[in-house]
């Protein structure tokens, strides 16, 4: 009896090793790592049918835009953290906090009108047709929320670009 089971867990122990073994390997071998499975935020654009100039116009301008935004928001960090000072008093002065905040509505309103003005300078380098399929995109992805990802997809490409030497 304790042959066969020896002879058993052994079986068990050599099927189980060798699902392991085909595991890894199918893994190094033939799954595509996850970073491939990032989907291209820009991809929407290609409907688009930009020609090279519109592409260079629209790239640079958009960069130069995130890297405003990204600007803004170390402003906006830097405020809210000096709210917080603000309020941590014992005996908050609550004016200083409201002009505070009014910096802070400020800073976002900046922003705003940055993005805003992107869009409108857009059109100049757009046909009528282009132009209904961009702001088609753009209320799709504000709608899903995406824009914010592809702001931050430009953002990654940004600090990666200024941290080669």
């Amino acid at each position: 009896m304790k042959k066969k089971l020896f002879q058993i867990g052994f079986v068990l122990s050599l099927v189980f090793n060798v699902a392991a073994i085909a595991t890894v390997g199918y893994s190094l071998y033939f799954a595509k790592p996850v970073s491939s499975h990032k989907t291209n935020p820009f991809a929407a654009y290609d409907r688009l049918n930009l020609t090279d100039q519109q592409r260079e116009e629209l790239w640079s301008r958009y960069l130069e835009m995130v890297r405003g935004i990204t600007a803004s928001r170390e402003q906006y960090k830097t405020k809210w953290a000096e709210a917080v000072q603000l309020i941590a008093e014992p005996k908050p002065d609550w004016k200083a906090v409201e002009a505070k905040q009014a910096e802070i509505l400020e800073i976002n309103r900046q922003t705003q009108t940055m993005i805003f003005q992107r869009w409108d300078w857009a059109k100049t380098q757009l046909t009528p047709e282009q132009q209904r399929i961009f702001f088609d995109i753009l209320h799709q992805r504000i709608k899903s929320g995406e824009l914010l990802g592809e702001i931050k997809t430009v953002q990654e490409i940004i600090n990666k670009q200024s941290a080669k030497p």
